[in-house]
């Protein structure tokens, strides 16, 4: 039987780790404990690959794709149940410095993983996740 997800990392995350970037550290201590299982879902993880192409050409977001399923279990989900609740982050207005704002797909994305896995989501996407967590309706592991 696979090890129960502690955490959902969000795309940033991982960038932070592979390029030692401020926050990294939190990634390679959860890392190191070995009672922690992290996942990604896929889109996420397309995330990681379509900025290291952009950036680097498709050698190198091949080596970060590959890399990142050594460090994190990816998670394809794509049910009914769980792209209606991707659908309802995306939908929900939060409130930042009195404007309102909608979730990327991406990031409605990762917030659906985490409540779907009923974990941390670790990001360090202040600006579109603090509202979130602010109202308690995820708990997140900032970078």
């Amino acid at each position: 039987m696979a090890a129960k997800i502690t955490h959902i990392v969000d795309a940033n995350a991982v960038i932070a780790y592979f390029k030692g970037e401020e926050g990294h550290e939190i990634v390679a201590d959860l890392l190191r404990d070995e009672e922690n299982v992290l996942a990604i879902h896929a889109v996420q993880l397309c995330e990681v690959y379509y900025g290291y192409y952009r950036a680097d050409g498709q050698e190198i977001a091949d080596r970060a794709w590959q890399r990142a399923l050594v460090i994190v279990r990816l998670l394809p989900e794509i049910s009914e149940t769980f792209i209606k609740r991707v659908g309802r982050w995306k939908a929900r207005r939060w409130e930042r410095d009195g404007q309102g704002y909608y979730l990327s797909i991406a990031d409605a994305f990762a917030a659906a993983t985490a409540e779907e896995y009923a974990c941390p989501l670790v990001t360090k996407d202040r600006n579109d996740f603090s509202a979130i967590e602010e109202v308690g309706a995820l708990q997140i592991v900032w970078l």
